[in-house]
């Protein structure tokens, strides 16, 4: 009986710690063959985080110099059909000049359109006011006065017995340019519309 040696405490932390590699490796994918497998020949030196490399300097390099190239020629492809060459002119007035009854007729279509019943909102007329001068512009230039800037100023009032005076001042050329002006009124509200025309050569 005194010869059996009672274990020491290092050699049940060994035991426990091979008891704990057999039940890894049953319980790894594979069996413990792959985890043998898997296991590093080094396994007793300290362990080195491995850094995932991102992509070779000659890598980027060569993808900037393809970028360039590509960048390059669709460069050259937009150039060749934007910049084509044109003769001058030296046209000095337009072929067709701005109409101011064409223009008024215009103006009339869209007030009464939008502004029949319309009744006055302070908040709201501020915006009202732009969509309307944008829908005009817009259908003056289908009207196709060549090389002329359309310019649209429309002014929203509430009628409350008040007198309102609208006036405008440009410098222009009288032989060219020309404006149009209406005023829409109903029982709320009255619209001031003045459209210019200025030819631009």
């Amino acid at each position: 009986m005194n010869n059996l040696r009672k274990p020491s405490v290092n050699s049940n932390a060994s035991l426990e710690g091979r008891r704990f590699s057999t039940a890894m490796k049953a319980l790894a994918p594979g069996g413990p063959d792959q985890a043998s497998a898997r296991r590093p020949s080094n396994a007793g030196a300290p362990r080195v985080s491995t850094v995932t490399r991102g992509p070779s300097l000659v890598g980027l390099l060569a993808s900037k110099r393809f970028a360039k190239k590509m960048g390059q020629r669709f460069k050259d492809r937009r150039g060749t059909r934007l910049n084509i060459p044109k003769e001058p002119t030296y046209r000095m007035e337009p072929h067709r000049k701005f109409d101011p009854k064409k223009a008024e007729a215009v103006i009339i279509e869209v007030l009464n359109d939008r502004l029949k019943n319309f009744k006055y909102n302070p908040k709201f007329c501020a915006n009202f006011s732009k969509i309307i001068s944008d829908e005009i512009k817009d259908k003056i230039k289908i009207l196709g006065f060549d090389r002329y800037k359309i310019v649209a100023n429309v002014i929203i009032g509430q009628k409350k017995d008040v007198a309102v005076l609208v006036t405008s001042r440009c410098a222009w050329d009288e032989k060219l340019d020309n404006y149009v002006t209406y005023t829409f009124e109903n029982e709320h509200i009255f619209c001031t519309a003045c459209v210019y025309g200025v030819y631009s050569e």
